[in-house]
């Protein structure tokens, strides 16, 4: 395997290029120590990994999505608040592992509520908008009204 030093890549030894970064140059052979790139989460999906790494006793690295620099507002791929994590190559089948069996874990049980079914949802999500529309319109009617009932008051 072949390690990419720019974008901290995993490449297949018959690469030439990296398929990350398509860099030529900087690929070597990978060290056990290597930092290497694992995934990129949320900032609160970041967060509950380090913790579970750090029980696990794996060593990561977490930094921001394009490392700290500011992306932008409609960069559907990067939000400001993604996170790369990082981890040392000797630890990345403990770290597959964990997240594997992680994944495989059912999710915890609720106070018996069950998740409401989609077309109940989309009936009151049509009612609330409706509703607030209906409120837009009597706030714009009554305000409408004031101000001619202020006019004619002040006009007389």
């Amino acid at each position: 395997m072949l390690y990419c030093t720019k974008c901290q890549t995993i490449c297949e030894d018959s690469t030439r290029t990296c398929p990350g970064c398509k860099r030529s140059r900087g690929l070597r052979p990978i060290k056990g120590e290597d930092e290497v790139f694992f995934m990129k989460v949320h900032e609160i999906e970041a967060a509950e990994i380090e913790a579970l790494f750090d029980e696990k006793a794996i060593r990561c690295r977490m930094e921001p999505v394009k490392g700290g620099f500011a992306t932008s507002v409609y960069d559907p791929e990067f939000l400001p608040t993604d996170k790369n994590i990082f981890v040392e190559y000797q630890d990345l089948e403990r770290a597959n592992a964990v997240m594997a069996a992680e994944a495989e874990d059912p999710e915890p049980e609720t106070d018996g509520e069950e998740d409401m079914p989609r077309r109940k949802r989309m009936v009151i999500q049509t009612v609330s908008i409706i509703a607030f529309m209906i409120l837009v319109m009597l706030m714009v009617l009554a305000a409408d009204s004031v101000a001619n009932w202020l006019k004619d008051l002040l006009m007389s």
